[in-house]
């Protein structure tokens, strides 16, 4: 027996083996599971940012013009003639391509020992006040032959705010019929303010009125040294009087037009702004066709229409002001007991009135235009005509074409 226990437990275990060998065979057979693969997604790109197109600031071309007119007793007719032609002048001025900003400065002059050496008025696109101005203007005193021009080209060149920068036209019409004085020990000397003007880019265009030799020499020199113009006309200005149809209706409109303002500040300065308005109103009805066409051209050159210097209409479309930030009492009496939404109904009526009005100037000014162009000539003989002439070569330094 006890050899027979060894055997069967080698048997058992021999079974036992066998068994677990059958049973691994037997069962499938798993395979390991092979990792998780996704197909990779294309990784979007990080957008670059887009340039922002910056538009170029183009600066608008600049024209100042300052008008140096000797007002002693001869030059009566040429003071009459430049009322009429001003606001004409100031058009064709602003007629420039590309569209200038135009400002007009006036300096009068007599003599010593006159009412007034000069009378000074600085450059402003007021052209309301730039009339004003020159509608104070007459003729009287002088009587020996030189007059005090240095004294007069000295308040011109130096008092005067010009422009800065390279893209201004800067001119002075210089509009005598008598030589500067030399012997005066006052320290005003025509020759070293006309080589300061040069240095400035400032050019003196001469305009002598009547024969006088010693006027064209000296006057001939002035324009030399400042690379400006010099040329002579008759006595009276040589000025023509051009009457169209269209003059009447446009003289209409333009009361229409002022009637659209509407001053604002303290009541001195209200009541300043209306004479100023009245004044123009009282013009030849020629010059008032003239200003009409003016602020006309204003209105298609993408610009508000100043009437004047203290229009709110104006200033609350240039955002120069806020209609609320406005005390009632700098308005105009009929706003003052307004509330803050019926004087903002007033202000909408008086623009839409106003672009309706600047509507019927420019369909007339162009009929008015087309009149003249016809039937008058242009001529270059008169002071308003060797204006534009001065002006159409001189503008070219700037870029400034006029057809």
């Amino acid at each position: 027996m006890e050899r027979i226990r060894p055997t069967l437990t080698y048997l058992v275990v021999a079974s036992a083996s066998a068994l677990g060998l059958w049973a691994a065979l037997s069962l499938p057979r798993h395979r390991p599971t092979p990792p998780i693969t996704e197909k990779p997604q294309p990784v979007a790109e990080k957008p670059q940012p887009v340039p922002v197109q910056v538009p170029k600031t183009v600066q608008r071309p600049q024209v100042d013009v300052v008008f140096v007119l000797d007002t002693t007793g001869s030059m009566g007719l040429l003071i009459s003639g430049a009322k009429k032609k001003i606001w004409e002048l100031a058009r064709f001025i602003a007629q420039g391509q590309p569209a200038p900003a135009v400002r007009i400065g006036l300096v009068a002059y007599r003599d010593v020992g006159d009412e007034y050496v000069t009378k000074f008025f600085d450059l402003t696109d007021d052209m309301d006040g730039v009339y004003q101005n020159l509608a104070s203007f007459s003729a009287a005193g002088g009587g020996d032959t030189p007059e005090h021009v240095a004294k007069a080209l000295h308040d011109a060149v130096y008092r005067s705010s010009w422009s800065p920068g390279k893209n201004t036209l800067k001119m002075v019409y210089l509009v005598g019929d008598a030589p500067p004085h030399s012997d005066y020990q006052d320290g005003f000397n025509h020759r070293v303010i006309a080589r300061e003007a040069s240095s400035q880019g400032i050019r003196i265009n001469t305009v002598r009125c009547g024969h006088d030799e010693d006027t064209r020499v000296s006057f001939t020199e002035i324009a030399s040294i400042t690379g400006g113009d010099s040329s002579s006309i008759e006595q009276s200005g040589g000025m023509q009087d051009i009457r169209t149809p269209f003059d009447e209706d446009l003289a209409g409109l333009n009361r229409a037009l002022t009637e659209t303002a509407i001053p604002y500040g303290d009541a001195e300065r209200r009541a300043s702004i209306r004479r100023k308005a009245e004044n123009n109103l009282e013009a030849p009805v020629e010059a008032q066709a003239a200003r009409a066409g003016w602020f006309g051209l204003a209105k298609t050159r993408g610009r508000a229409a100043a009437l004047s210097d203290g229009d709110l209409l104006d200033d609350v479309a240039n955002n120069k002001v806020r209609l609320e930030a406005v005390a009632p009492s700098a308005l105009p009496e009929a706003m003052q007991g307004m509330s803050a939404e019926e004087r903002g109904r007033f202000i909408e009526a008086k623009r839409k009135a106003r672009d309706e009005v600047l509507r019927q100037i420019n369909r007339l000014s162009a009929k008015r235009d087309d009149y003249i162009h016809k039937n008058h000539a242009p001529s270059t003989s008169g002071f308003d005509g060797r204006v534009r002439e001065t002006v159409k070569k001189q503008a070219a330094d700037i870029g400034l074409d006029y057809f």
